[in-house]
């Protein structure tokens, strides 16, 4: 039967019609699930991270402007200043949350008509900055940049155009003329990050820069009248030297360490500590600068300030050091130099139980012109072959490798002729006639050839006149070991940084001759506050302590000239030297007789017998070569038993031969101890 085309044509519309509700209800779903999923979003952002985005709103409104404060001071070991703050007018600058290089030059044109700063640090690259923060000039420049690379396959970055900008106007030499007062201050301004304060002028300013640039200081967005501070020296100049020193805004942050610093948060000419102790202890010296929070506009403007923090100034470093002593020490140096070849003078008095150090002094000699510079850590960073002091160590060796012993010590002084080498004599006994001395005698008298054959014994080897050097292959580790225990060859630890271990020479080959004179104290090369460690082991018993130079750290309290302490120095026992009483008392003995003892060969010398109460000592003389010359080392280690203090000095480069400077000058310095840092017992 044919179908009706009618009823075909009405069961297709009544089948559509049929399934709209489901097309509809589908969209519906979807809808409500995409409502439900937008309400749970906005549930979540306004519940869960509500208080981020305040926050990001906030801090985009309020941001924290931070201030400069005071260093913090070093004082000595009694309460004296010896580096201090002085206060001094400054221009600062603020840095703006939107201020633009257009705006900062424009500020430094109108700035660098009302005063001058120092340009030698104005780099290049600044005035080419300075050059294209005109706006007319950058898009001069920009148009011929964008022109001259239109063919480029590849459009330019930003970046990309930026540093042809910057070659071009390099390679056409359009900045050489730009103002650089100007470009200076500019450059100080470009080196602060947003909201940090950055110095334009720290020193030297005048009162017509100041009467001028504050009466005008509405025009000049971000720039304060405000206050820096240069270290002073209360107790002398010379503490520069050991303290070490600050940069300023002519100087800037250290190249070799600018990345590290900025990353830090400094400002291109915030001061920060350059050498020794102003370096070491920078995290605390520099304080925690002020905060204060504020409202910016939507172009940056400032619309209010309130101070949040006031800050706080630096911890202060209180050192060991008695700067009256330590300034007599120094003078006490300078005065008694020898001329000639003398290369320079060091001197370390110490506290043989804490190690906490009274007096470092040295002076560095050009004995071409015999132009003097205070040089006190040339203490710690100056090696130098020291001579006999040595031989209270070999000896102490000498004890531990039973070689020797308390009850028998007794060796001939006599010419030492080992087989290729040249003769070697005690200056007392140049003919080398064989003479039986005991160890005490041996100390007092300074035999080197005493000590050439205890270290050969120790070596493994007994003396034989002509006998060829046969040691064992690890005698000069052994000898090394020996010297070693007492800190000699070994950096001390000292909390400054730059100290270095002294020299060792080679020890193979031809070199192993050299086992001898290292015997006696005349090849290795030690540092004097190696020397004052060593004494101290002598003094305390034998115990290796590490020398300091920082006693404490103290915090300055709020309206109040009282400090809080927060940290003390403890001593450090490093190790510890091991003999018998009855083989200490022999080194003790030997060095008393050094200082006190009436031989006729006796080394201490006439001033140093003349100190009271008596000390113990060892010289020292070591032949050394300067400027081709045949020259001597003099050196000294003494301490008075039962007292807290020992000294170790050392003059280099000497032309006369035992004259007796060591010791005439080590007697002066523990007069001026008994005088300045501790009364003389009775």
């Amino acid at each position: 039967m044919q179908r009706n085309p009618y009823l075909e044509d009405r069961d297709k519309k009544n089948n559509a019609s049929a399934n709209l509700p489901v097309r509809l209800n589908i969209l519906l779903g979807i809808a409500l699930t995409l409502m439900i999923a937008l309400i749970v979003q906005l549930a979540f952002l306004t519940i869960k991270q509500g208080a981020y985005y305040q926050s990001e709103v906030n801090r985009n409104d309020e941001t924290i402007e931070k201030g400069n404060v005071p260093r913090g001071m070093f004082y000595d070991a009694t309460g004296r200043p010896i580096v201090g703050n002085k206060a001094q007018a400054a221009i600062t600058f603020t840095r703006g949350t939107a201020v633009s290089a257009v705006e900062m030059r424009e500020t430094a044109i109108k700035l660098g008509k009302l005063m001058t700063i120092d340009t030698k640090r104005l780099s290049n690259r600044s005035k080419i900055d300075f050059y294209l923060a005109n706006q007319t000039n950058n898009e001069k420049i920009t148009k011929i940049i964008t022109k001259k690379h239109k063919n480029d396959k590849l459009a330019l970055t930003p970046e990309q155009i930026n540093t042809y900008k910057v070659k071009y106007v390099q390679n056409s030499n359009l900045a050489d003329n730009v103002d650089s007062n100007a470009a200076m201050i500019f450059q100080r301004m470009s080196g602060a990050y947003t909201l940090s304060t950055t110095f334009i002028k720290e020193s030297d300013v005048s009162n017509t820069e100041l009467a001028e640039i504050g009466e005008r200081l509405s025009e000049f967005p971000g720039i304060k009248l405000g206050t820096s501070w240069s270290r002073q020296y209360p107790e002398g100049e010379e503490f520069k030297s050991l303290v070490g020193s600050v940069t300023n805004e002519a100087t800037g942050l250290p190249e070799d360490r600018l990345h590290t610093l900025l990353a830090q948060g400094y400002s291109q000419n915030e001061p920060v500590g350059n050498s020794s102790l102003e370096k070491d202890y920078e995290s605390i010296l520099k304080g925690s600068a002020s905060q204060t929070v504020v409202t910016t506009g939507n172009k940056g403007e400032v619309k209010s300030s309130q101070i949040k923090y006031n800050g706080q100034a630096g911890d202060n470093v209180k050192l060991t050091i008695n700067a009256r002593f330590q300034n007599a020490v120094q003078k006490i140096l300078e005065d008694n130099l020898p001329g000639g070849d003398v290369e320079g003078a060091y001197a370390t008095v110490i506290n043989p139980y804490t190690g906490g150090i009274y007096a470092m002094a040295g002076v560095d000699r050009d004995n071409q012109t015999g132009q003097k510079t205070v040089d006190p850590l040339g203490n710690m960073n100056h090696a130098i072959v020291m001579g006999s002091v040595v031989k209270p160590a070999v000896l102490a060796t000498g004890f531990q490798h039973g070689v020797i012993s308390p009850s028998n010590t007794v060796l001939n002084d006599q010419g030492i002729k080992i087989q290729g080498t040249p003769q070697i004599t005690s200056y007392w006994n140049q003919a080398g006639t064989p003479i039986p001395i005991d160890a005490g005698t041996a100390l007092e008298r300074s035999s080197n050839t005493y000590f050439v054959q205890l270290g050969m014994k120790i070596g493994g080897q007994t003396y034989s006149p002509g006998a060829p050097l046969g040691l064992r292959s690890d005698a000069f580790q052994t000898l090394r070991n020996g010297l070693g225990q007492f800190g000699l060859g070994t950096k001390t630890g000292i909390d400054i940084d730059g100290e270095t271990a002294g020299y060792r020479g080679p020890t193979n080959g031809e070199a192993q001759g050299k086992y001898l004179f290292e015997s006696f104290g005349q090849y290795d090369s030690y540092t004097t506050l190696q020397l004052a460690r060593y004494v101290s082991a002598i003094a305390n018993g034998g115990y290796l302590v590490a020398p300091h130079i920082v006693g404490s750290v103290t915090q300055s309290q709020p309206n109040s000239d009282k400090q809080k302490t927060v940290w003390t120095a403890t001593p450090t026992i490093q190790g510890q030297v091991k003999l018998s009483a009855e083989e200490w008392q022999i080194i003790k003995d030997g060095m008393n007789r050094v200082a006190n003892g009436s031989d006729p060969w006796n080394t201490g010398g006439a001033d140093l017998h003349k100190v009271t109460p008596h000390v113990y000592a060892k010289t020292g003389t070591a032949e050394t070569k300067t400027n081709g010359n045949d020259t001597f080392t003099e050196s000294m280690v003494a301490y008075t038993p039962g007292q807290p203090f020992a000294v170790a000095m050392a003059i280099p480069g000497m032309n006369s031969y035992l004259d007796g400077t060591n010791g005439k000058i080590s007697a002066k310095i523990i007069d001026a101890y008994w005088q300045y840092v501790e009364a003389k017992p009775k």
